[in-house]
């Protein structure tokens, strides 16, 4: 169960700047009829107001008042048309009204305009049209921040309601930074301790829905420690609303009897009667417990209880949304019992409420393409609750014809998720949402695999990979479409001032980084501020740019199967892996076939991954054959049974622990020699099968440029200052790093850029048009916050460190980019997406193949790597078999004691796939050459010859 408070943002913080009184300019006419004006709208005769107007206008005295005061007036007629609910109304009256009056208007405050702005923002959100209401809300902001004058705690407030509403569009990225721009606001000023205990409440729901529980607790105790030290301040019903959400954390991490203590503090303190809507709640959250503990009737029979509140609320004015959550909540207790028709009639009135002008199918589900829900996430649900009366249908009759419906369902889903995406503007918000949803794309890769079992119908199979390849780097794809479309339709003005834009997020977000946390706070408001700028920028490029909106918009979806099967060359074969709660799924495709595998996902694997990865970044243990063994026969022995015996080329799409796993350096538990797979196959990886052929133009490889540095003894020091470094570790010299640059420099007859030279102000001169280049240079992963991510250059200059953000506005053409000093393959990792690091980072910046490396390993391996890796690239070499052969050419050669994968496994090849040279057997141009001659000895016998004499 997700616990939410109302839709609504709060109301005071909607009318709180026009409801002073305290200011009212001293004029009998205008203070007489303001204060009629406020009193209506304090006892909610809105009408009243509405009929008051119509009398005033016709007056000469108001015709008399200055620009200032009419707006005052009209303004809170703009109130009651929206406490009326005839948004529409308020918006059009905002428009016309007041701010065409206020438009040439000296004498009024910006901040009195800017209230009107975002009063017009919260009526188009309660119209459900977001964009519009964004972007009202935005400006508002805008003009709240840059106004001296306008007090911090009004300031806090709007920051607090903004955070609701990003938190409503599932942007929990923005959400959470007003969030904290809130409570920071609210600690410079005193007696603010329920303020910030609000935000903190909201912060504890938001995490919820996102399923950061960790963070939620975070929240949690820091409310309760508020608490501890003014109980007196914090009003009973606030504090019982925190009891609820502390319960839904417990629950949500299974701690039941911590969670049912929560519910059972805060029902002590609700008064029934009183607060029948949080009552409510608490029914539900103890009832969701209940289900849990498979106490089924009891649980039931709470959220009646339950039901029945909430239509009485409903009854006394409330939101008819309000009954979703019973509804969904009573559904999913009705489908566990087998109550499927009691569930479907609840389902039914649910829909009805998300979808007032809904469309549905012959299934009762709702046709996406024609239905505009009131909540998304709502939608979503309720869909998925569906689906789940289908498969307990199948499970209970066998009948595929359920399953098939589910499947069908399960498209809706996605639907409504790809609408979603589009409303996100960072790239971050895109990952936290997709993480959320990725639970329903499992579910429709399971289902579609037991409807191929079944019938053996290959479209279920092309369904299920559908569903898996869907998941897979889609927020990459989004952002390539966005920065190959905004460079290919948007003038350099345009292009420069987005470019500056974003150059000032991220300084500032650099500068709160390094602060301190006394600094933070201001800090913090202003990254805010320049994210906001870019934001509103991006948004008035699409209204002016339609040939960008549309490339940048296009839909994303993964090729038809078999046009990847003509494009894979024949020695070649691609495994997409998909891990989902309890199973991992490979789906194997080559030219000539496809099939897909599956293993359970069991705790035993999950271990022997962990322990074998660590043993391969670590060159004192020793790796467990045993281990290793196990991992290639759950992962790798069956798919390579069935494929053809020449396939030579292993191009891997990994998922969520797999991402960290290098294949290569897996025994092969079949060959009797115990061989590593390295040693019968070229290992390759990449983000996506959409990714794997990406239009651009062959070109030799020509423009290698190489980067080499000498840091400063103050590195370390200068890292951990900047907070770009943190923790025991210090990072050394890199001894060998001149020898490997000038030896890829000779292969080439490249450029070397070495110590003073080896400069970010270089590396972002040279770097678009080089085809190659090779960065041995230091690396920093942030797995916790993977927008921190950075390469070091050298030191001895002021700018040294190239950030992900760096490499999107510095376009790059590069076939290949060799990242060997530098765990740079690491960092976050999304279910679906990947990892979230460096070489994710030069892929968006344009480049095509990225050597990068899993862990930092020995200088000596990865020069002789590296150096025959290029060899065999300037031979022509496709770059996956290139790699191949210099790290049998490093096993070949290497003593024994360095054969441990440490040395030579963390090289990962990460990109495209290069065409095959599949070579042409002698023997076939023998037989050519001799049909041929044969052919002209027969058109030319003697008697020919004889002829051709006598004429």
């Amino acid at each position: 169960m997700i616990l939410k408070p109302c839709m609504v943002i709060t109301v005071g913080c909607f009318f709180l700047v026009s409801l002073s009184w305290a200011t009212l300019p001293d004029d009998d006419y205008f203070r007489k009829h303001y204060e009629i004006i406020n009193q209506n709208i304090v006892e909610g005769r809105y009408q009243d107001n509405l009929e008051l107007i119509e009398e005033l206008i016709k007056q000469h005295e108001y015709q008399e008042l200055d620009c200032y005061y009419k707006g005052k007036i009209l303004h809170k007629i703009g109130v009651s048309y929206y406490q009326l609910n005839q948004e529409l109304k308020a918006i059009q009256h905002f428009k016309d009204q007041v701010l065409s009056i206020w438009g040439s208007c000296p004498q009024v405050p910006p901040a009195e305009k800017a209230n009107t702005i975002y009063n017009i923002g919260i009526s188009y959100q309660y119209l459900n049209k977001m964009e519009s209401a964004k972007l009202y809300l935005d400006k508002a902001l805008y003009i709240f921040e840059n106004d001296p004058q306008y007090p911090h705690s009004k300031l806090a407030r709007k920051y607090h309601g903004i955070g609701k509403f990003y938190k409503n569009l599932n942007d929990i990225f923005r959400a959470e930074l007003y969030y904290k721009n809130a409570i920071n606001l609210y600690k410079q000023q005193q007696q603010t301790e329920i303020k910030q205990f609000e935000v903190l409440n909201d912060l504890i729901v938001m995490n919820n829905n996102f399923k950061e529980y960790g963070k939620a607790k975070e929240s949690l105790l820091n409310a309760l420690s508020i608490h501890k030290k003014f109980p007196d301040l914090i009003p009973e019903l606030n504090l019982a609303w925190v009891y609820l959400n502390a319960g839904t954390t417990h629950l949500e991490l299974k701690e039941y009897k911590e969670a049912e203590q929560m519910a059972q503090k805060a029902i002590a303190i609700l008064d029934n009667d009183k607060e029948p809507y949080y009552h409510a709640i608490g029914l539900e959250l103890i009832a969701m417990i209940q289900l849990e503990e498979k106490k089924y009737d009891h649980a039931e029979e709470n959220l009646l209880k339950s039901l029945s509140l909430r239509r009485i609320m409903v009854q006394k004015g409330e939101s008819e949304q309000s009954l979703v959550h019973a509804f969904e909540n009573l559904s999913d207790v009705l489908i566990t019992k087998g109550d499927h028709e009691k569930a479907s009639a609840y389902l039914s009135e649910a829909f009805n409420i998300i979808l007032p002008a809904g469309h549905f199918d012959e299934n009762q589900l709702p046709i996406i393409s024609k239905s505009k829900a009131l909540d998304d996430s709502h939608l979503i649900r309720l869909i998925a609750l569906k689906v789940k009366i289908f498969k307990t249908k199948f499970e209970a009759s066998g009948d595929i014809a359920f399953l098939k419906k589910g499947l069908i369902a399960k498209h809706k889903i996605d639907s409504v998720i790809n609408r979603n995406l589009f409303s996100f503007q960072f790239e971050q918000s895109k990952l936290d949402f997709l993480n959320l949803k990725f639970e329903h794309y499992g579910k429709a890769v399971e289902d579609a695999l037991t409807l191929h079992r079944i019938t053996g119908d290959r479209f279920y199979l092309e369904e299920a990979y559908y569903f898996s390849s869907k998941t897979k780097a889609i927020v990459l794809q989004y952002e390539l479409n966005q920065a190959n479309a905004f460079q290919s339709n948007v003038s350099p003005e345009v292009a420069k001032k987005e470019k500056a834009l974003r150059e000032e997020m991220h300084i500032q977000q650099a500068l709160l980084t390094e602060a301190t946390i006394k600094d933070q706070d201001s800090l913090l408001q202003t990254y805010t501020k320049a994210q906001s700028a870019l934001d509103s920028y991006l948004n008035e490029i699409e209204q002016k740019e339609p040939a960008y909106f549309k490339e940048k918009y296009a839909f994303i979806h993964p090729p038809k199967l078999n046009e990847v099967q003509k494009d894979l060359p024949k020695d070649m074969a691609v495994i997409e892996y998909f891990v989902s709660e309890n199973k991992i799924y490979g789906f194997w495709l080559t030219r000539n076939s496809f099939f897909p595998v599956s293993i359970p996902y069991t705790q035993e694997i999950k271990t022997a991954l962990n322990n074998f990865i660590n043993q391969c970044h670590d060159p004192n243990t020793k790796v467990s054959q045993k281990i290793s063994e196990m991992i290639y026969e759950k992962c790798l022995k069956k798919g390579l049974k069935e494929i053809d015996k020449d396939i030579k080329r292993l191009c891997i799409i990994p998922d969520g622990q797999l991402h960290k796993l290098p294949f290569e350096a897996l025994i092969n538990g079949s060959n009797p020699a115990k061989k590593y797979v390295i040693e019968d196959y070229a290992i390759s990886y990449s983000y996506s099968i959409a990714l794997l052929f990406r239009e651009h133009q062959d070109v030799a490889l020509q423009n290698y440029i190489g980067f080499g540095a000498k840091y400063s003894n103050q590195l370390n020091k200068k890292l951990k200052e900047s907070k770009q470094f943190f923790g025991n570790e210090s990072l050394m010299q890199l001894a060998l790093s001149h020898e490997e640059i000038k030896r890829g420099a000779a292969i080439f007859d490249g450029k070397t850029f070495i110590d003073n030279e080896a400069s970010l102000k270089n590396f972002l001169k040279h770097s678009p048009k080089a085809d190659i280049i090779h960065l041995s240079l230091h690396g920093l992963v942030d797995i916790n916050d993977p927008g921190r991510s950075c390469i070091i250059f050298d030191d001895h200059q002021e700018d040294f460190i190239l950030s992900s953000q760096d490499l999107y506005g510095n376009r790059l053409q590069a076939d290949l980019v060799l990242l060997s000093a530098c765990h740079s393959a690491s960092g976050k990792i999304y279910s679906g997406e990947g990892v979230q690091g460096m070489s994710k980072s030069f892929l968006l910046g344009g480049a095509r193949n990225i050597l990068s490396s899993l862990w930092n390993a020995s200088e000596a391996s990865s020069l002789a790597i590296t150096t025959s890796f290029l060899e065999y690239v300037h031979e022509g070499k496709p770059i996956d078999l290139a790699l191949h052969q210099s790290k049998l050419d490093y096993l070949s050669k290497i003593e024994p004691n360095k054969k441990h994968p440490y040395y030579w496994a963390n090289f990962i090849l990460l990109g495209e796939v290069g065409t095959s040279q599949d070579p042409t057997n002698p023997i076939i141009w023998v037989l050519i050459v001799g049909i041929f001659l044969l052919i002209f000895f027969i058109l030319n016998t003697p008697e020919t010859w004889i002829k051709r004499l006598k004429l």
